[in-house]
């Protein structure tokens, strides 16, 4: 009994000691501050007490201004001078109206009680970069790209042979964390009907993040390899994409397929076996060779086989199919014997992976051309 009645004595000295320092005031309606407050609460005008806060229940005063600027909590072993080692509040010597999230070692935000359970973060020991365990979703994306930002600006050129070195896969992300997660929320304690709720919604939760979905793009290790200035490896060897910087790669790669698919027209309208017109009944050969038509290939993208289909009418004399690298060089020749409706198989065997050209002559005259991707 007498350890009680200390221990009530002490509280009530402190409580006193508080509100005459100012440190610690707690009022009747549970609404505490600490700091000195700057207003005197007994010099307000009564006009505007209508204005005053009734919903803080905690508020922490600096002293740095008549404003109480400057107010905020550290925690751990932050007891020195500016050591500043966790804080969180505002951090200064004005009234910036700025909240200030302080970790000298880093900063997590975490979703459960481990340090494992970590939605973001910032740790210079591991990264010079903020990073995102989960999807993160947002109107739009700007990244500085203001000419006046730059310098040593070079054009980049030749870039097609490095992206047919890229290999595209699909993948599903591990989450290892979130499959440990819901092993612990199985053996959660029930004793409430909040307990309950908290299970259910855990389970649910962890169960989505550990099922995982099917996603594409590249392995970091093969990038590497081709583009190194796209892959940044953090403090723990873990390698990631610079998905953004690959896309002006890729505007040059169309715009140097373009360049090549003009040469190659342009050899093409050169070329007589393909513009020498036919001695006799040239009208009619037209007339005939005008309801000829050649389709895209399917599938396409394709890896082993695919299949061209053509129309021809029936008093073609002669067809062929023609593949074409993007460089106009003629690679393979295919008889086409079918008339009306037909179709011929293309095999990938003797054909790399890459961008193709075909295209249907008959009786010398150009039908049509169009391209296809072969993948391996």
């Amino acid at each position: 009994m007498k350890n009680l009645i200390y221990c009530f004595a002490s509280i009530c000295l402190l409580m006193c000691s508080s509100q005459m320092s100012a440190q610690l005031t707690i009022f009747p309606s549970g609404r505490a501050e600490v700091g000195a407050n700057p207003f005197d609460p007994n010099s307000i005008n009564p006009a505007y007490l209508q204005w005053l806060d009734t919903v803080t229940v905690l508020k922490v005063f600096g002293n740095y201004d008549n404003s109480g600027a400057g107010g905020h909590m550290t925690f751990g072993d932050t007891y020195l001078y500016n050591t500043y080692n966790v804080l969180v509040g505002e951090l200064g010597y004005t009234d910036s109206d700025k909240l200030w999230l302080h970790g000298k070692m880093g900063t997590y935000l975490t979703s459960g009680n481990s340090a494992n359970d970590t939605v973001m973060f910032y740790d210079p020991l591991r990264s010079s970069a903020i990073q995102f365990n989960h999807d993160v979703h947002t109107s739009g994306v700007f990244v500085q790209s203001d000419e006046r930002f730059k310098e040593q600006v070079e054009p980049i050129e030749d870039v097609l042979p490095s992206l047919q070195a890229l290999n595209a896969v699909s993948y599903i992300l591990k989450n290892e964390n979130a499959s440990r997660c819901l092993n612990d929320v199985s053996s959660m304690p029930l004793v409430t009907d909040k307990d309950l709720k908290d299970k259910a919604f855990f389970e649910q939760y962890y169960g989505e993040l550990a099922k995982g979905s099917e996603r594409f793009g590249f392995l970091a290790q093969n990038v590497q390899e081709v583009f190194p200035e796209l892959v940044h490896t953090d403090k723990s060897g873990y390698m990631y994409v610079d998905y953004i910087g690959l896309i002006p790669i890729l505007v040059q790669s169309i715009n140097e397929l373009q360049a090549r698919l003009d040469a190659v027209e342009g050899n093409r309208q050169e070329t007589p076996a393909l513009s020498a017109p036919v001695a006799a009944g040239q009208n009619e050969i037209e007339a005939s060779l005008s309801a000829a038509k050649l389709y895209q290939n399917a599938p396409n993208p394709w890896s082993s086989e695919t299949v061209i289909r053509y129309s021809l009418p029936q008093n073609v004399a002669s067809a062929t199919i023609y593949v074409y690298d993007m460089q106009g060089l003629q690679l393979k020749s295919i008889p086409a014997t079918g008339r009306g409706e037909s179709q011929v198989t293309l095999t990938a065997r003797d054909l790399k992976a890459g961008m193709y050209l075909y295209a249907l002559v008959a009786d010398g005259q150009l039908i049509d051309s169009k391209q296809m991707i072969l993948t391996k």
